[in-house]
Parts: C-alpha cells; sequence; structure tokens
C-alpha cells in the first residue's frame, strides 16, 4: 500500500450556501425510469447526496425492487444516511452480492449500541480481501474489547496475517486496544513497533503519526514526560509542524492534563475505519474511502476533527463545496485542525465564487495567525486570483519572512511574488524573484517557462529565454500550457512555421483552451492558413475556461476583418500557463 497523509484542516462558522446553491435539484420525477437513472448518474458524478434521493424516490415508485435495494443501502451509506441504510441491510444480509456491506453495516449498528457479541456475529464472513480480512479482524476485537475480554481482543490482532502490510495497522490498533485496557507494557511494545521504523510511514502516514501521539498521551498519564515527548518528536522528525502533535507537545510541556487516546470500542472502531480509509483514498478507492469515512462517523460517539477533514476533502474533490464548508464547520475552535481548515474554507469559498467572502475569511484568517506561513499563502493564493497584485505582494513579503530558510517550497513564494510584480509592470523586482526561485530550485518547469518567454517577449536574452522554455518543454513533454509558451514564443519572433508546429501540439494535449485555440488561429493566418485559423478562432470562443470580454471582442473582430485588422497589442493574448498562473488558488498544504 502507498503512503497517503493526512488532510489537516479545519474551520470557522461561516454559514454554507443554501442546498440549492451546492447545485442539488429538486426531487420532481415521478417515472420509476426517470428517477433511476438520475440516481444512476449522480453515482458516476460522486454526488451520493443526489444519488440518495433519487433512489428513495425510486423505492417509493417500487419498494420491492431487491436491485434498487442493493443500490440504495450503498447511496444512503455513502451519503451517511446511516439508519436507512440499515434499514435495507438488515433485507439484504443474505444477498451473495451485497451482504458483506450489509454484514458489517449491521455489526457497526449493534457495536455504537454497545451489543458486542451481536456485532460479532455478523463479522463471521468467509471469502475476504485483505483489506476486508483487516477490518473485520480489527472491529471484531474492538467489539471483543468492549464486551470486556482485552486477551481475546488482542489476540485477534495477533493472530491476523495476510499481506506484508497488515503489521503497521495491527500493531497501531494493539496499541490502542492494550492502551484502553490498561496494559501499558503492550501498548508501548506495539506503538513503538511502529514509529521505531520510519519504514512504516511508506504504508500509512496516518498510522506513524497517529502511533506517536497515542504513545505520547500514554507517557504522558503514565507521568513520564521525558517519554511521552520523545515519542512526538518522533513524528514531529517525520512531519514538522503537524498540528496535532505540536499541539499535544505545548500540552505535555506545559503539564497539562492529557486526554487518551481512546476512550472507548467505539471510539477503537471509528479510528480503525479512518486509518484504513486514508489508506486507500486515492484513485479507484475514494469510494470505498468515503463508505469508511461514513461508517466511522456513525459508530463514532462524538464528532472527530480528523474524520470530519477527511470527510470535507473528499467533499472538496468531488466539488461539492457546500457539503465540504458544513463539514468543516463543526470543528471545535481548539481543535489542532482548526487552523488548517480555516484556511481550506476561504479557498473553497473561493471555488463557490462567493469570492468576497472568501477574502473576508482569509483576512481574519491572516488577522488571528499573524506569524502562520500557510495563512499568508492562502490568501496571497485569493488576492492574486483576484487580480489584486498589489495585496498579494505584502502578503508574500510577511511570507518569505515567516518561511524557514531550508523550507522546500520556499522557490515557489519568490516564484508568486515574481509573476505579481509582472503583472504590476515592475519587471525590476520580478526578474530577481523569477532568478531566485530557480536558484533555490533549478529544474521548475513553471519558473523556467514564466522567465524564459517573458524574456522573449522583451527581446531580451532570446538564446537563454528560449532554451528555458524548450527545457521547460522537456521537463513537461505533456503539459500543453507549457508547449503553447514556446509556440508563442516562436510566433511573437516571427518563426511561423515553428509556431504552428508546437502549437499544434499544445492544442492536441489541451483542446478546450481558448487562449491556445486562438494563439494556433494567428499562427494560421501567419502562414496563409486562413480558413483554420477562423475555425480555431471559433472554436476559442466555445472554449473551457471561457474567454474574458476583452478577449471574445479581439476574436471576433478577427472573424470579421482578419488578424491584420487588429492591433498587434489586442491580437497577443500572453500564453495559457502565464495566463492560468494566477487564475486559480491552489488548496493549501499546511504543515
Amino acid at each position: 500500500m502507498m503512503a497517503i497523509g493526512v488532510a489537516e484542516a479545519q474551520a470557522k462558522k461561516v454559514e454554507p450556501a443554501p442546498a440549492a446553491a451546492s447545485g442539488k435539484p429538486p426531487i420532481e420525477v415521478n417515472t420509476l425510469s426517470g428517477a433511476y437513472l438520475a440516481a444512476k448518474q449522480a453515482r458516476e458524478n460522486r454526488q451520493p447526496d443526489i444519488a440518495a434521493d433519487y433512489y428513495a424516490k425510486a423505492l417509493s415508485l417500487d419498494p420491492n425492487s431487491e436491485t434498487l435495494q442493493q443500490e440504495a443501502m450503498f447511496a444512503y451509506l455513502a451519503d451517511g444516511r446511516f439508519a436507512e441504510g440499515v434499514k435495507l441491510a438488515t433485507k439484504l444480509a443474505g444477498n451473495e452480492d451485497v451482504g458483506k456491506v450489509a454484514h458489517i453495516a449491521l455489526a457497526l449498528d449493534a457495536l455504537r449500541s454497545s451489543r458486542f457479541d451481536a456485532a460479532i456475529g455478523q463479522l463471521k464472513l468467509e471469502d475476504t480481501s485483505d483489506l476486508d480480512t483487516l477490518l473485520i479482524g480489527h472491529l471484531s476485537a474492538w467489539a471483543e474489547l468492549g464486551a470486556g475480554r482485552s486477551r481475546e481482543a488482542l489476540a485477534r490482532i495477533q493472530g491476523l496475517s495476510g499481506a506484508s502490510w497488515f503489521s503497521v495497522f495491527n500493531q497501531y490498533q494493539a496499541g490502542l486496544l492494550a492502551g484502553l485496557a490498561g496494559n501499558l507494557p503492550a501498548a508501548r511494545t506495539a506503538l513503538n513497533s511502529v514509529i521505531s521504523d520510519q519504514a512504516s510511514a511508506q504504508t500509512s502516514v496516518d498510522a506513524f503519526l497517529a502511533s506517536a501521539e497515542a504513545l505520547g498521551r500514554l507517557e504522558a498519564r503514565a507521568g513520564k514526560k521525558a517519554d511521552a515527548l520523545a515519542a512526538i518528536d518522533k513524528g514531529l522528525e517525520l512531519a514538522p509542524g503537524y498540528e496535532p502533535l505540536t499541539q499535544l507537545r505545548s500540552e505535555v510541556e506545559a503539564g497539562k492534563k492529557i486526554a487518551a487516546p481512546i476512550e472507548s470500542a467505539q471510539e477503537g472502531a471509528a479510528e480503525t475505519l479512518y486509518i484504513l480509509g486514508q489508506a486507500i483514498n486515492r484513485g479507484d478507492g475514494q469510494d470505498v474511502a468515503l463508505l469508511y469515512f461514513q461508517f466511522a462517523k456513525a459508530v463514532s460517539p462524538t464528532p472527530n476533527p480528523k474524520l470530519l477533514t477527511a470527510l470535507a476533502g473528499v467533499a472538496d474533490r468531488t466539488q461539492q463545496i457546500d457539503l465540504a464548508l458544513s463539514y468543516y464547520a463543526q470543528i471545535p475552535k481548539a481543535s489542532p485542525y482548526h487552523r488548517t481548515a480555516e484556511l481550506q474554507m476561504g479557498l473553497d469559498l473561493w471555488q463557490a465564487d462567493r469570492k468576497d467572502q472568501a477574502k473576508d475569511h482569509l483576512r481574519k484568517a491572516v488577522k488571528d495567525y499573524p506569524n502562520d506561513l500557510q495563512a499568508h499563502l492562502a490568501f496571497a493564493d485569493v488576492l492574486a486570483a483576484d487580480k489584486s497584485y498589489g495585496e498579494a505582494v505584502k502578503l508574500l513579503d510577511r511570507a518569505l519572512e515567516l518561511a524557514p530558510k531550508d523550507a522546500p517550497n520556499l522557490w515557489n513564494i519568490y516564484y508568486q511574488r515574481g509573476i505579481a510584480y509582472e503583472r504590476l509592470k515592475e519587471w525590476d523586482k520580478a526578474e530577481p524573484d523569477f532568478k531566485k526561485a530557480l536558484e533555490l530550485s533549478p529544474d521548475q518547469p513553471q519558473v523556467l517557462n514564466y522567465l524564459g518567454y517573458s524574456w522573449v517577449d522583451m527581446n531580451k536574452n532570446l538564446d537563454e529565454g528560449l532554451n528555458m522554455i524548450r527545457t521547460a518543454v522537456d521537463l513537461r513533454p505533456n503539459d500543453g500550457y507549457i508547449i503553447d509558451s514556446l509556440g508563442w514564443a516562436y510566433y511573437r519572433l516571427g518563426r511561423y512555421p515553428d509556431a504552428v508546429e508546437q502549437l499544434e501540439r499544445a492544442i492536441l494535449l489541451t483542446p478546450a483552451d481558448p487562449t491556445i485555440n486562438d494563439h494556433l488561429g494567428d499562427a494560421y493566418w501567419r502562414v496563409g492558413r486562413t480558413r483554420e485559423a477562423k475555425f480555431q478562432w471559433n472554436r476559442a470562443l466555445t472554449g473551457e475556461p471561457k474567454p474574458e470580454q476583452a478577449q471574445v471582442d479581439t476574436i471576433k473582430r478577427k472573424l470579421a476583418e482578419g488578424l491584420d485588422a487588429v492591433s498587434p497589442a489586442s491580437a497577443n493574448e500572453p500564453p495559457a500557463a502565464q495566463r492560468a498562473a494566477n487564475e486559480a488558488p491552489a488548496a493549501t498544504q499546511p504543515n
């Protein structure tokens, strides 16, 4: 299994937009086929809330369809409608196709109401995959512990064998089980086995960091402050600045009362689901990860900030911005996830086109966290996307003061400030920043492209500028935006056949971009291919993202009167990569 990092985040209380603003349609279909097809489409689009609504409508029209029941059960569980999912699971436990998931749902329903033996009975499943074997074994162990059988619980964990990656998850769960059972020596042994080998993090960063936190808590509660700090520092060696550990470290040093890692069998079961969900939360595994997260939320006695963060992350990736905001808003202010999620919430508000609210939110975050690097970078991203480059520069100035001199992303701060200065037409300040970025990280294609094109556009350092762009293309041979820069550099130098060659490559890679289509149209016109030029200009008008009005007006004039009727200044849009550099803020990746 590949390493997966926990997505820290947090939020302040900002009311999400009404459901209608998220694009969720009212349920207006009145036919079974219409409801079913709409539900299937929503599932394909990874919109479990909409899918669940349509399945509910379909079931109201045909309550006895087992196919509908199967698909609706998954939709309900993925949308967090656990009670509705369990109701269908009771009917489907014997189904050959979905019985396994149904039994797990019924087991969790029993576990959360402290019917531990009933939970164990539901988990007696056969023909399971490696992941299912691990999950079922861990859930059964927590049910044993809930029933007061700690030896049997640890024996279940110790008896789990299978893939090589089982060990990290088994040891972490064994440490939590032993800690809750009061067997501190066994807990120390298990958790130390995880954090003593940083190779464990290659299987699961989350299990590694959680083991460091759990051991730190157990040692602190046992009065062993030095051992607690040593355990916490193991985690911080891997992830410096990781807030759950930095906050815990401060509390231990201050002699504060430290909460236990896990306080109930239900919390333990939720942690199992969360950790395994994080391990598969990528690519095709995201749908299963969402199911695990919703299961964890259902069985957890109280809202868990890192679980809410994980659910918000899934919602972010599927563009369910209001749902993500609602998860972030549930995270308590005292949580170590609070600061980061506030920043992500600001970026989400921007993505939801609530731009004034986003700027106000991030401006407050910078004020609340004046020494926080990520707060300054997140707000600078949004301001640059809003073309407020002067204010962005001030934030980036402060970010450079706050950033460690060996920070791996230091080059990017100089790069972003260079872009802002270039947009402000302060090239004497922009150029040194681009050069500094390349000094810190010589092979960054974005920087090579931006500086190289800028030089070519200004008719200076032509050979060096072209070589920079060619190097960027070599580093990113499948990046249509950077290839567009090379093509447009040739165009600006009057090398029109070379421009056509590169721009045709770019359009194959990024066919919908309006700027690349516009550029190719101009290049075609210059080599006498006027009919093809007009075709590309027309495509530019319908491209994605939609061209700005000034570009639309210029293209329409070219279509009506030809390129020669348009002044060079208005005809020449900068390369797509250069234009895109400040058009969308990046998600924060806090330390």
